[in-house]
């Protein structure tokens, strides 16, 4: 940053994340909660993240950032048919509290199509500040997986199975997703990407929209096997001296696939496998993994950071059968930690992420538990502490602290895409 654009009033930033940001929530909070700690070192960004709360107020995160909570006016918290796992949202199609703070932004970041973003199109046609996007979420992927769900909360299984499968609804819906979510990158001035199925789809829609891709940090520090404490894993989870221990660190829904990885397992067990699943994380299909594993699944719910740090360095196989991600910092972080991993090779699998499967982590290609078992039977053979170390070596080679994410792939956009205050 040049000593011209330092004495120049910070340019304010309005980030939009229609969730509620708690302690259980994904990755989508997750990632701009580290943004904003990296904003730190950013003096000339004034950057506020906008998010849903119970009650309105203000948290500060350094000198130039801070998170504004927002109260829903149509949160699907009122609604206990709708609690699909992945987070609550606001369904009205207009926030007038967020309306009248924006137009003192200078750019606004959409991560959503609901009602932040949908009200940051208004504000835009009405003179506001530029409307960007941020792509976080595979909305259509998401909705196959929790809409028939939803259905049958409302309908009763039987019924609601019955109308999802004849108005084969969980497609209608994700298409409708997908058609919403074009309408809204059709009015943004750029959209932020983060894997190239998402740059195919926007070059298709959108031919003339700019684009540019936003990557995600890792704390090599804090996720790194320099945590690895064996002792401490036993004892804090009673796995037996020895055994090896499988980790599932996510939401524990069909968004991420957790009942393969389970049914993988029990299928290992009864073949006379002596091993341990550890899930880390919460949602409606954990008590049917608990059901499949028996005593040899372990759930301690959401870890901390720190704790989970300290376990993915610990753990024996990182097992993520997700095919929902948009980019899996879960598994970069375990990567991070020496920690070797079974990832999905299908589409929207982090396969990709192993560079060479067999020596840095493993990859399924097949779907279903048994080529999972397969795969994570196979890879207990291998030495995995090799394998994790060959991981870390590849994270230590191509990742980028979040300060430098943060810089190249947010601020340095955001200075050219910001408008010109009178006063700049």
């Amino acid at each position: 940053m040049s000593d011209a654009s330092s004495s120049r009033a910070p340019i304010r930033v309005a980030v939009l994340v229609t969730l509620f940001r708690t302690p259980q929530a994904g990755g989508h909070v997750k990632v701009w909660e580290r943004f904003a700690e990296a904003a730190a070192t950013t003096p000339d960004i004034d950057l506020t993240v906008f998010f849903l709360g119970e009650t309105e107020g203000v948290e500060a995160c350094g000198p130039n950032a801070r998170f504004h909570r927002l109260v829903p006016r149509w949160g699907t918290n009122r609604f206990a048919f709708l609690d699909s796992g992945a987070g609550h949202t606001d369904l009205a199609s207009f926030h007038p509290r967020l309306a009248a703070l924006l137009p003192a932004f200078d750019l606004m970041v959409s991560t959503d199509h609901f009602a932040f973003g949908r009200t940051a199109e208004r504000v835009q046609a009405a003179g506001g500040p530029p409307l960007v996007h941020s792509q976080h979420t595979d909305v259509e992927t998401l909705t196959r997986a929790y809409a028939p769900a939803i259905v049958g909360r409302m309908l009763g299984e039987r019924l609601g199975g019955w109308v999802v499968r004849t108005l084969d609804l969980g497609e209608r819906l994700a298409e409708a997703e997908a058609k919403r979510l074009r309408r809204h990158l059709a009015v943004c001035r750029h959209v932020f990407l983060s894997r190239a199925d998402d740059e195919a789809k926007v070059q298709a829609w959108f031919p003339a929209l700019p684009y540019s891709f936003l990557g995600r940090g890792v704390d090599l520090e804090r996720f790194s096997p320099r945590h690895r404490d064996r002792a401490w894993l036993e004892s804090r989870f009673r796995v037996p001296p020895g055994q090896p221990v499988l980790l599932f660190a996510g939401r524990a829904d069909a968004s991420k696939r957790l009942l393969i990885a389970a049914q993988a397992v029990a299928r290992l067990l009864a073949q006379g496998h002596d091993l341990t699943l550890i899930v880390a994380g919460a949602g409606r299909d954990l008590p049917e993994a608990q059901r499949l594993c028996g005593p040899r699944l372990i759930a301690p719910g959401v870890l901390d950071q720190r704790d989970l740090a300290r376990l993915f360095a610990s753990a024996d196989l990182f097992v993520f059968p997700s095919e929902s991600e948009t980019v899996g910092n879960v598994v970069l972080e375990a990567r991070a930690a020496g920690l070797a991993a079974v990832l999905s090779g299908r589409h929207n699998g982090l396969g990709h992420l192993v560079v060479s499967p067999g020596e840095d982590g493993f990859v399924v290609t097949g779907d279903g538990p048994l080529p999972w078992a397969n795969a994570i039977a196979e890879a207990l053979t291998h030495d995995l502490r090799a394998v994790g170390a060959k991981a870390r070596t590849h994270m230590e080679a191509t990742s980028r602290p979040w300060p430098q994410v943060f810089e190249e792939d947010l601020a340095r956009p955001w200075r050219t895409l910001a408008r010109t205050r009178p006063d700049a």
